[in-house]
């Protein structure tokens, strides 16, 4: 929603993408707030960069319709009411901007019919009077093709349907998608959470699902804002983002959709049976700023541990079976090799947070957790020799970690071999089972984290003195890592506020984005998928927690 009370006017805008066609629905409502009638106008710009790129594009009118192509990528655009304005032109070339300021010049456009090479194009519709209170809406959609017959016939399809068919078609598919969840144990409990995060656990679950593609890739953020490094995106799958959703996906019963991630990952993997730093959607080696050979460990060591999650929650040996030589194997010899003979921990690479290479805490527990997730698969299939080998190794990466990596004058772990620093991601200690959570080593660390890493808007940062986008800022994940110790451990009042903290954060949209700062607004990528599936497994983790309390209680 937009409002502007100095100019008495609110615009209300809702959007939806159909589950199975290529189209995109969008209703602007217009509604005048001021004590006077009003003649208003409103428009609407579409600047592309086709297939990443301006040079070649055309835009075109046809009829009623609107179309930019480029190649075998077609963007069709209608409305009801049809638009009674428009232009297309040449936009970010030569010290020409684009059509748009054709229309805020004086709000009446050229009707230019074809433009090419770096286009831009704004329609415009006139309204009809509106007097004080009264509203009026615009139906507009873009229909996708690789054909402009294809788009044709999407948009002749759309007529004919009507418009409300698809906001119908969209929520119930989603609603249906949602529904799921009540299959779950914890669904019994659900009432018992606070409005609010209830309502920010279900919109975690659409969000996760809409940063997946067809191909099984899961890109950390849609958001269009950002541009990391200079010009670049978060719209790569990094293999980590991916399997901690895949975690939260099979947590929630999703398998089905987790599968198609493990498809994506079995197609990606090196042929030395480890994953590069991030991927394309397609599933290209995306761009980096690491060195070669370009390796975050953790990001080998994550994607196995996931493929056991699987087995561990759905027990299919269908799953575990198809996965297991193309993508178990690889990775686990892969892992094995990158363990350093000296120390028994894996061998220096960059930590998940991507900014310091080192022997990293959490990057040796997500090796631990790999190589015992591919013992426990080879023993569910019977191959037992490599079961033994596996074994052997996990068994010696843990105990180094209890034996390195703990630091006992700071009674607590240490992020990195030769780094003390405190550091909330060593939460992946007793997460992936090194030690239980209650173990006095980890409840020391887990509060030395709480009482030192606290903000003052409430959440966690990452680690001390952290300056990305800021000093200390609080992070979603490392929140709800917190959230979910206190879980583990029975302290659901603590865990239920730290829940709701992270609820009362997300934008207005319901999203969660990478960071919060000390005034409580959201910094960085929005939203972030890795947040989203950390909220959707605390969340679990809490209903189950709050199960076994309450029903012992009830037993006893």
């Amino acid at each position: 929603m937009f409002e502007n009370p100095e100019i008495g006017l609110r615009i209300t805008v809702w959007e939806a993408v159909h589950p199975s066609v290529n189209i995109f629905y969008r209703t602007f409502e217009v509604t005048n707030t001021s004590d006077e009638s009003k003649h208003l106008r409103l428009f609407s710009n579409q600047n592309y960069r086709i297939l990443e790129t301006k040079i070649g594009e055309t835009a075109v009118i046809d009829k009623h319709t609107l179309i930019h192509y480029k190649r075998d990528r077609y963007f069709l655009h209608a409305s009801d009411p049809t638009f009674d304005q428009y232009a297309v032109g040449t936009a970010e070339w030569k010290g020409l901007e684009g059509t748009w300021r054709d229309m805020e010049n004086d709000a009446t456009l050229s009707g230019n019919l074809v433009a090419h090479g770096s286009v831009d194009s704004t329609l415009g519709w006139t309204l009809p009077k509106l007097k004080p209170g009264e509203s009026t809406r615009i139906h507009y959609w873009i229909a996708l093709g690789k054909k402009y017959c294809s788009v044709l016939q999407v948009h002749k399809q759309e007529k004919e349907t009507g418009r409300k068919t698809l906001f119908y078609h969209n929520f119930n598919f989603w609603n249906s998608f949602t529904e799921r969840v009540s299959v779950l144990p914890e669904f019994a409990r659900m009432s018992q959470l606070p409005p609010n995060i209830r309502k920010c656990f279900y919109r975690s679950l659409l969000a996760v699902v809409a940063h997946m593609d067809i191909t099984g890739s899961i890109i950390a953020s849609c958001d269009s804002d950002i541009k990391q490094f200079g010009a670049d995106l978060y719209s790569y799958c990094w293999p980590r983002d991916a399997a901690w959703v895949c975690l939260a996906l099979d947590r929630a019963r999703y398998h089905n959709l987790s599968a198609e991630t493990f498809e994506f990952f079995s197609k990606v993997i090196t042929p030395r049976g480890n994953f590069l730093h991030k991927y394309t959607p397609a599933g290209d080696f995306g761009s980096t700023w690491h060195p070669v050979p370009m390796i975050q460990i953790d990001e080998t060591g994550l994607p196995l541990y996931a493929l056991y999650n699987n087995w561990e929650i759905e027990k299919s040996v269908w799953t575990t079976g198809r996965y297991y030589r193309r993508l178990v194997i690889p990775a686990a010899n892969y892992l094995i090799k990158a363990i350093d003979k000296e120390t028994d921990l894996p061998i220096s690479s960059f930590d998940l947070w991507e900014e310091r290479k080192g022997v990293h805490t959490y990057s040796a527990c997500t090796i631990y957790a790999g190589l015992n997730g591919a013992y426990e698969l080879s023993r569910s299939l019977g191959d037992y020799d490599n079961a033994d080998i596996w074994k052997e190794a996990a068994d010696r990466v843990r105990k180094s970690i209890l034996e390195k990596l703990y630091d006992n004058r700071l009674k607590r772990f240490r992020r990195a071999l030769d780094d003390p620093t405190l550091d909330s991601s060593v939460f992946a200690v007793w997460y992936f089972r090194i030690l239980p959570p209650d173990d006095p080593r980890i409840v020391r660390t887990m509060e030395a984290i709480e009482r030192e890493l606290k903000r003052p808007s409430g959440g966690i940062a990452r680690y001390l003195h952290d300056t990305y986008f800021g000093y200390m800022n609080s992070w979603i994940i490392c929140t709800l890592w917190l959230s979910q110790w206190h879980s583990a451990i029975g302290n659901l009042d603590r865990a239920l506020e730290l829940l709701d903290w992270c609820a009362a954060h997300a934008h207005p949209a319901g999203l969660l984005s990478e960071q919060i700062d000390d005034r409580g607004k959201p910094l960085s990528v929005l939203p972030l998928a890795w947040s989203h599936s950390a909220y959707i497994l605390a969340v679990l983790e809490y209903l189950q927690a709050l199960e076994k309390k309450e029903g012992s209680s009830c037993n006893n």
